[in-house]
C-alpha cells in the first residue's frame, strides 16, 4: 500500500485540509467575501496552522493504517506458511518428492539492468532446454512483490546516490562505496541481518513470499542477493523446503551474496569461488559457470564463426534492426568501437572518439536517450570516420558479434557479454563497489583498460589500434586475453542443473542434516569447510558436515576487516604510469605471477 503524498496521505491530506479550512470558516464565522477581506494577520497566521497540521496529521495517519495493514499482512502471511508447509508434507508423502522440475522461479531486481538481464538469459535458456517448463520472472524492486517505500530506498535513492543525482554529488558514490566495503563479512550483523533487519524486508516483501508460499515452485533461481536471504529464512525457521541457486552477476562475490542454506552458487570465475568457500560454502555447492547471456549471443557467434569478415558483417546489416549499410560495408577493414549510453557521459566520450587518428567505424547505442541522440547529431565528425547512431535496439548480440572495441561502464552483463565476443572493453566511470572491481579483473587479464579521462581516450586508443597484431597492447592482444576468460556458455550450464534433481537431493541432505543436528543448524561457519568437488551431473555425494559447522582445523579464513579501496591518490599514481595493464601469463585463469609480467613500456 502506497502511503506517499500521492497515494494514501494524499487523500488523508485533501480530507483534512478540507475539514480544516470549514472549521476555520465556523469558528471566525467567515460566510462571506466581505468577511475573509477584513481578517487580521493572526487570523491568517491560525489559519496556515490549521493546514499545516492537517497535512502532518494527514501522513501520520496514512502511515498508521500502513502499519496496521502491514501487520494484518504479517498474520496472514504466518497462516500461509503454515498451510503450505502442510502441504509439501502432504506431497513428500505421498511419494512426489522426486518429481521433475516443472516450475521454476527466477527472482531478480531491477537495481541496474545486468541482474535483470541475467534472469531473462535463464528463463530463455530454460525454454529451450524443455518448453513445457513454467518459468516466472519476478522483479523485486517493482510493484505488488515489494513496497514503494522499500522501491525508494533501495533502487531509486541508491541509483541516484553513485549517479551523482542527489545534493551530495559524487560524494554519494563514494559513500555507497564506503558501505559495500564495510559490509563485507559474513559475520558481520550488517551484512548477516541480524532479527530486526530480517524482519523489516519481509513486512517489505510480502507479496512476494505470499508468491513463494501460492506458486510451490520446484525451485527457485537468484539472480540478486535480495531474495536469497528470505527463502533461506523459510527455511530454516518454518521448515518450508523449496531448493534455490544463486547466480553471481559480478565479477567478484561480496558478503551480501553469502546466504545458507542455499544449495548452489554459480560464479564468473574462481577467484569468486574462492571467495566463497573461504566463507564457508562447501566447494562442490560451488560452480566457475560465468555470468548468463541471453542465448542469442551463443547462436550468433556459432553463425558467424566460419564466415570472413565481410560476410560477417553483410549479415549483420541484414539481421539489424537499424539501417547501417553505409557504416559498416564500405571498408570492411575499419575497427568497429561500440559506445554504450552511459548517461551523462556519452556526450564527452564521444566528441573525444573521433578525434581518433585511426579510421573507425563508431557505433553509439543511445538507448531511449533520445535528447542525446539529438545533441550527437549536432556534431561534426571528420570524414575519416564513419558514424552511426542508434537507439533502442534489441539486436545487441549482433552488433557485439562484430565489434572490436565496446566503451561502457563494466557491469557484470556488459562484462560478460563483451568478453563472450571477445571484444576489447574500454571502462569508464565505474560505480564504486562491484564496478570498480569487475574493471579490476578486466585490468588483472589484459582484456581491457581505465580511462581515468576521456581526453587521454585518442592517444591511447591509437596506440592500440595501430600496433602489430603479434606485438603486446595491440587491439588482437586485448581480444585474445577476452576470449580465454569467456564463458559463453554459462547460461545452458546453469540451466541444465536447475532442471536437473540435484538441487532437491542437496536440499534434502541439508535438511536431513538440519534435523540430526539443530543446535547447528542456524549458526554460520567460522572456517572453510573443505570437501571433495562433486560435478552436479551425477548425484552429489552426502558430506558428513555442511557449511553450518566448523570445519576443525580449518585451512582458510574470511578477512576479517574490509579490503582497502583505491583512493583518488592510488588513480593518480597509475594514471602517471601510463600502463596498459599486463596480465600474468601462467595456466590458470585466476593466478598471478607478477614477476613474469613483462614491464610497461
Amino acid at each position: 500500500m502506497d502511503y506517499g503524498w500521492c497515494g494514501l496521505a494524499g487523500l488523508f491530506a485533501i480530507l483534512l485540509l478540507a475539514g480544516a479550512i470549514f472549521g476555520f470558516i465556523v469558528i471566525f464565522d467567515l460566510w462571506s467575501w466581505r468577511d475573509w477581506r477584513i481578517l487580521y494577520a493572526s487570523e491568517v497566521l491560525v489559519l496556515i496552522v490549521f493546514l499545516l497540521l492537517a497535512l502532518v496529521l494527514a501522513k501520520v495517519l496514512a502511515t498508521v493504517v500502513h502499519l496496521v495493514a502491514t501487520c494484518w499482512k504479517i498474520h496472514q502471511y504466518r497462516a500461509l506458511i503454515q498451510t503450505a508447509v502442510h502441504e509439501q508434507e502432504e506431497r513428500e508423502d505421498g511419494g512426489r518428492a522426486g518429481r521433475p522440475v516443472r516450475k521454476v522461479l527466477i527472482c531478480h531486481a531491477s537495481v541496474g539492468s545486468g541482474h535483470s538481464r541475467a534472469a531473462q538469459a535463464l528463463a530463455s535458456s530454460l525454454h529451450r532446454l524443455d518448453p513445457s517448463v513454467e518459468v516466472k520472472l519476478v522483479d523485486l524492486m517493482e510493484p505488488p512483490y515489494a513496497d514503494r517505500t522499500l522501491i525508494y530506498f533501495y533502487k531509486d535513492w541508491y541509483l541516484r546516490l553513485v549517479g551523482g543525482e542527489t545534493v551530495c554529488g559524487n560524494l554519494g558514490g563514494h559513500f555507497v562505496g564506503f558501505l559495500f566495503d564495510r559490509a563485507n563479512n559474513v559475520h558481520d550483523s550488517f551484512t548477516g541481518g541480524n532479527a530486526l533487519q530480517r524482519r523489516l524486508t519481509q513486512s517489505f516483501l510480502l507479496n512476494f513470499l505470499q508468491l513463494v508460499c501460492e506458486m510451490k515452485p520446484d525451485i527457485l533461481v537468484h539472480t540478486h542477493f535480495l531474495a536469497p536471504e528470505l527463502v533461506a529464512s523459510l527455511r530454516r525457521r518454518h521448515g518450508f523446503k523449496v531448493p534455490q541457486v544463486t547466480v553471481v552477476t559480478d565479477m567478484d562475490v561480496h558478503a551480501w551474496w553469502y546466504q545458507q542454506p542455499t544449495d548452489h552458487y554459480f560464479v564468473p570465475r574462481e577467484s569468486a569461488k574462492f571467495q566463497l568457500v573461504a566463507d564457508g560454502v562447501p566447494e562442490r555447492d560451488v560452480t566457475v559457470s560465468g555470468i548468463p547471456i541471453m542465448p542469442q549471443f551463443q547462436d550468433t557467434l556459432a553463425s558467424i564463426k566460419h564466415l570472413s569478415k565481410r560476410e560477417a558483417r553483410q549479415r549483420f546489416v541484414e539481421r539489424m534492426d537499424a539501417p547501417l549499410h553505409d557504416a559498416f560495408l564500405p571498408d570492411c577493414n575499419r575497427p568497429v568501437i561500440v559506445q554504450m549510453s552511459t548517461g551523462r557521459t556519452v556526450l564527452g566520450i564521444f566528441n573525444s572518439l573521433i578525434r581518433l587518428e585511426t579510421p573507425i567505424t563508431l557505433v553509439v547505442v543511445c538507448g531511449r536517450q533520445a535528447d542525446a541522440r539529438a545533441q550527437l547529431e549536432k556534431f561534426e565528425v571528420p570524414e575519416r570516420h564513419r558514424v552511426a547512431l542508434l537507439g533502442f535496439t534489441s539486436c545487441i548480440h549482433e552488433l557485439l558479434a562484430v565489434a572490436d572495441v565496446v566503451i561502457s561502464k563494466p557491469g557484470g552483463l556488459i562484462t560478460s557479454e563483451a568478453l563472450a565476443c571477445s571484444l576489447m572493453m574500454v571502462v569508464v566511470d565505474p560505480y564504486p563497489g562491484q564496478e570498480e572491481r569487475n574493471a579490476s579483473m578486466l585490468l588483472e587479464e589484459g582484456a581491457g583498460i581505465w580511462i581515468w579521462d576521456y581526453r587521454d581516450i585518442p592517444y591511447r586508443m591509437d596506440r592500440i589500434l595501430a600496433a602489430h597484431p603479434t606485438s603486446r597492447f595491440s587491439l588482437a592482444w586485448y581480444r585474445q586475453n577476452a576470449a580465454r576468460i569467456a564463458k559463453p556458455d554459462a547460461t545452458f550450464t546453469v540451466a541444465r542443473y536447475v532442471l536437473s534433481n540435484a538441487p532437491r537431493q542437496r536440499m534434502m541432505e541439508e535438511d536431513n542434516r538440519m534435523e540430526s543436528d539443530p543446535e547447528h543448524s542456524n549458526t554460520p561457519p567460522t572456517h572453510t569447510q573443505q570437501t571433495s568437488t562433486s560435478m552436479w551431473t551425477a548425484l552429489p555425494l552426502v558430506s558428513s558436515r555442511s557449511a553450518f559447522e566448523d570445519c576443525i582445523g580449518g585451512r582458510l579464513e574470511r578477512r576479517e576487516t574490509a579490503p582497502r579501496r583505491l583512493s583518488m591518490e592510488d588513480f593518480s599514481q597509475m594514471k602517471m604510469l601510463d600502463a596498459n595493464a599486463v596480465p600474468h601469463m601462467g595456466d590458470s585463469d585466476d593466478s598471478s605471477d607478477p614477476e613474469s609480467s613483462d614491464s610497461v613500456p
